[in-house]
């Protein structure tokens, strides 16, 4: 009986002592957790109050270190790049295509002559032609649509009136294919698209898989994009084109773009910091390792990988990258998608483009994605499908030299 006893007490004060450790593992990471939510809100009040990427950071008489993901080369020269082509705002997003890693963030005001960071992690600026990226994803998932499928138009391609949505034909259409419409922006045939082979779950669906209405970013408030879902078929065919104010983005998020169909229909999260060192304790209290998952088949993507390539070559950025170098042109696939629209905050007409700039060479890498977003209030400066040349050619000369890794492949 004294041993049943014995017995029972040691298995209670082993519970209790089990109980009293995990309940001090949960404390911990709830310490934890409260000083990453601290230094989280710091980091926010840095970078976009103070246009400032601080690399400690000073909370409770504790100092914490700041790793980023960026390049500290490629920032500097963007910083040169947008001072000299000076738009009314201007944002430039530079992603690391495998690891999602933001290689440079940079936003800039010509007003008052200073670098603007809440340009680039806003999510006030409508997408535009960006989502027909979206909206070709989900039509290449129907089962009968492809790259190849023609379609009939009529009017001019940049509008979107009622009566061109119509199905019945006349002697003023005209036919073209998807990838050609995606090349040219055609408002028209993405419309009648949409209409006919989407509903609207389709594409709410996809756009949520592509990132809209989703927290993107642990380390910084990064505003969501914001995508409605459809109410009706002419509603429907304004938001599958882009040709409405309603579907709003960030610039981070249009690089996110262009990374999924570089990836083969991988969506990697994008990451600025990489991780925090708590100096005193020295401890990493928070390690920001990579995420991905994957959102469209391989085929899907490779359909639409070579309709933004087609962008570049004979489409609506074909201007903006027609002196880049002979070489990098042999040896790297860039692909596209531009957008233009007036409207968003800061106010103004939008001249977007998101790119992917990916080795030729599968052993070198999957390259980078790259945003540019300028806003011109009354006259137009430079062209953003030109700064992403420039950053393109820029990124494989200086920083990531190509040449010198085709060489030695």
């Amino acid at each position: 009986m004294r041993i049943i006893k014995f017995f029972l007490v040691l298995i209670t004060i082993v519970g209790l002592g089990f109980w009293s450790f995990t309940k001090y593992l949960d404390l911990s990471e709830k310490i934890k957790l409260s000083r990453f939510n601290l230094i989280k809100d710091e980091l926010g009040q840095n970078i976009i109050g103070s246009n400032f990427y601080p690399q400690e950071l000073s909370i409770l008489d504790n100092k914490f270190k700041v790793e980023y993901t960026f390049s500290p080369e490629l920032n500097s020269y963007i910083k040169k790049l947008l001072k000299r082509y000076r738009s009314d705002y201007s944002a430039i997003v530079v992603i690391d295509n495998e690891t999602g890693g933001i290689l440079s963030a940079v936003g800039y005001e010509k007003k008052t002559h200073s670098f603007n960071n809440s340009i680039v992690f806003s999510g006030t600026h409508p997408s535009a032609s960006l989502f027909k990226i979206v909206t070709s994803a989900s039509l290449l998932k129907s089962p009968n649509v492809d790259d190849k499928t023609s379609f009939r138009y009529r009017g001019r391609k940049s509008t979107l009136y009622k009566y061109q949505l119509s199905s019945k034909r006349t002697k003023w259409d005209r036919k073209t294919s998807l990838k050609q419409a995606f090349a040219t922006s055609n408002n028209v045939v993405f419309g009648k698209a949409a209409i006919n082979h989407l509903t609207p779950d389709d594409i709410y669906k996809m756009a949520n898989a592509f990132g809209f209405n989703t927290r993107l970013m642990e380390e910084i408030a990064l505003e969501q994009s914001k995508f409605n879902l459809p109410q009706g078929d002419y509603h429907l065919a304004e938001l599958a084109t882009g040709f409405n104010k309603e579907t709003l983005i960030s610039p981070i998020h249009g690089a996110l773009l262009s990374l999924v169909v570089a990836n083969e229909g991988i969506f990697t999260y994008p990451r600025m910091v990489s991780r925090i060192y708590d100096v005193k304790n020295k401890e990493t209290i928070w390690l920001n390792s990579p995420r991905s998952h994957r959102v469209l088949d391989e085929d899907v993507s490779r359909d639409l990988r070579e309709m933004m390539k087609m962008t570049v070559k004979r489409g609506t950025a074909r201007g903006g990258f027609k002196n880049l170098s002979r070489f990098l042109k042999q040896n790297l696939n860039i692909g596209g998608k531009t957008g233009s629209i007036t409207g968003g905050n800061p106010f103004g007409k939008r001249d977007w483009i998101t790119i992917f700039a990916k080795p030729k060479l599968q052993g070198l890498g999957k390259g980078i994605s790259v945003c540019v977003m300028n806003i011109n209030v009354k006259k137009w400066y430079v062209k953003s499908s030109f700064l992403a040349k420039k950053v393109v050619d820029y990124y494989y000369r200086k920083v990531n030299p190509l040449a010198r890794r085709v060489a030695n492949f």
